[in-house]
């Protein structure tokens, strides 16, 4: 009997890896037989090195790079043997000062130190990052500059709050490389690069910071927009997902081509998860993801139409309720929940102890329906 183990991450208590150890622990003590098939998921905030080198072998680089307040901290990027080179950009890119004073120029710095250890594929998740400043300082770190009025030069790596003083850019300095680099941003997160659906906009909120804050900042981000389009012909405002990274993924994605795409493509990618499904007998997933946290197209979801599509019987087991009626409308044969809501204190060896006991539970009332259809068979 094929068993499918998928379970993400549960709201960064416990990872995709262990989640996964402590079903497939309760799916060896109830299923003998069972060949096991573990699936590392991850998303576009949490786990996506750790979880592509769980599939693909590779190397973890470590560079000195600037977080989102400018501080000189280690970045860490990892190459698979295949040749794909992976920054999470949320483990380096965190920052404390006013968001106004925040900048993107660290991420700038770890592109150049792959492209120097000759990256031709690159993967970037832009989630849960601090910076909003449309790629301003990525790009500057990357070779752009940029000038004002008086055709002096406009420091991007002192944040936002500074694009304003924006009159021309200058692009012919920019990276060659990336022209040749293949550019794949990932992000669960519907949002444009500025307007009422841009990012902060959305989630200003869960910042800590007023309306009229966040505002300020995304009107900072259409004019930068617009300074691109008039000056370069780059048009930003068209591009799907393009509000990712605080409008990261709509400069790249309009400059160089560069693919946004959910978590649960990149898995569909990388594992070819359709055909696990296809090929299982039983599948195990879930999540701890909340929704508030805007996290709306996690592969959970994905792994539900699937096991409906090739009818499989799955197990849902969740931290939260927020996606049991989408389960219940896709056919999910069974859910089972830890919390109804997720708590802020718990430790991953409590939560992995409940994962396990609801795991061995929904087996246990499987494997009785399986023993008593088998002894049917005999009879």
């Amino acid at each position: 009997m094929r068993v499918l183990v998928a379970m993400d991450e549960f709201n960064g208590i416990v990872s995709s890896y262990e989640a996964n150890r402590y079903v497939e622990e309760a799916v060896a003590s109830q299923i003998e037989e069972a060949d096991i098939v573990q699936v590392p998921l991850f998303n576009g905030r949490h786990e996506l090195m750790d979880s592509v080198f769980l599939w693909q072998s590779g190397t973890k680089y470590r560079v000195n790079v600037h977080d989102a307040d400018m501080k000189q901290v280690e970045g860490v990027y990892g190459k698979t043997e295949s040749g794909m080179t992976i920054i999470e950009a949320d483990l380096f890119l965190q920052g404390n000062r006013p968001l106004t004073e925040r900048t993107s120029y660290g991420l700038g710095e770890l592109i150049a130190a792959a492209l120097d250890n000759d990256a031709k594929h690159l993967v970037i998740s832009l989630g849960n990052i601090a910076s909003f400043d449309g790629g301003a300082g990525m790009l500057q770190a990357l070779g752009a500059k940029y000038y004002n009025d008086e055709g002096e030069p406009v420091d991007a790596k002192e944040g936002v709050g500074v694009l304003k003083y924006i009159r021309r850019v200058d692009f012919s300095g920019l990276d060659q490389r990336l022209k040749e680099t293949r550019i794949q941003l990932v992000s669960d997160f519907a949002s444009k690069m500025y307007g009422k659906e841009s990012e902060i906009m959305q989630v200003y909120k869960l910042l800590e910071i007023s309306r009229e804050e966040a505002a300020t900042i995304d009107n900072l981000v259409w004019y930068f927009s617009e300074i691109l389009k008039n000056e370069t012909r780059t048009v930003t405002s068209t591009v799907e997902r393009g509000g990712a990274g605080g409008g990261i993924a709509a400069v790249l994605a309009a400059l160089y081509n560069a693919e946004v795409l959910t978590s649960h493509s990149l898995v569909d990618q990388i594992t070819h998860l359709e055909n696990l499904i296809e090929q299982a007998d039983l599948i195990m997933f879930g999540e701890g993801i909340n929704e508030q946290d805007h996290l709306l197209e996690t592969t959970s979801l994905r792994i539900a139409e699937l096991a409906t599509k090739y009818h499989k019987p799955c197990i849902a087991i969740n931290a939260t309720a927020d996606k049991f009626d989408r389960y219940e409308a896709l056919g999910v044969t069974g859910m089972f929940n830890l919390f109804m809501t997720m708590p802020k204190r718990y430790t991953s060896f409590e939560a992995g102890l409940q994962i396990r006991f609801y795991a061995v539970q929904a087996l246990k009332l499987l494997t009785t329906t399986f023993n008593t259809q088998k002894s049917q068979t005999k009879a």
